[in-house]
């Protein structure tokens, strides 16, 4: 069960409610992270899936974890901005929740994630609205 939390543009999710209590101050572009550089898990248009290489760097993602022990793994999903923003708010999320699901799979505790979904609001690329760009489909996984 995932519980979705609005605020300021972006989707914030909380897988069974766990995560409410933990503070995330959103900062421009994606999350900042204390620790190994953000890793990226790029996406088709319009697609959810993880892909071959994707699932590679969820592996990593997992070694990362269990080597670090950070505090959350923070999950937070893209779009490039083609589309209707609330469109790709969903789609964003979607990502991340797929993304999530991956890890928990991998044997990260579902309580040390935080997934966001901000659709094409904080862009890794800034282009103008309409334009397709991979780079912003993406899901960006980072620690604090």
């Amino acid at each position: 069960m995932f519980k979705v939390l609005m605020s300021k543009g972006a989707a914030r999710v909380s897988m069974a409610g766990v995560m409410a209590a933990l503070a995330f101050q959103a900062t421009p572009g994606f999350a900042q992270t204390e620790g190994p550089d953000p890793l990226k898990i790029y996406f088709q248009t319009n697609s959810r899936t993880v892909s071959d290489e994707g699932q590679e760097t969820l592996d990593q993602a997992a070694r990362l974890f269990r080597d670090g022990n950070p505090i959350v793994m923070i999950v937070a999903g893209g779009t490039d901005t083609v589309g209707a923003p609330e469109y790709n708010l969903q789609l964003s999320l979607d990502r991340a929740q797929a993304v999530a699901g991956q890890l928990v799979a991998r044997g990260i505790p579902v309580d040390r994630l935080q997934v966001l979904g901000r659709g094409a609001s904080e862009l890794i690329v800034k282009t103008e609205d309409n334009v397709e760009n991979p780079d912003n489909r993406v899901v960006e996984i980072s620690w604090r």
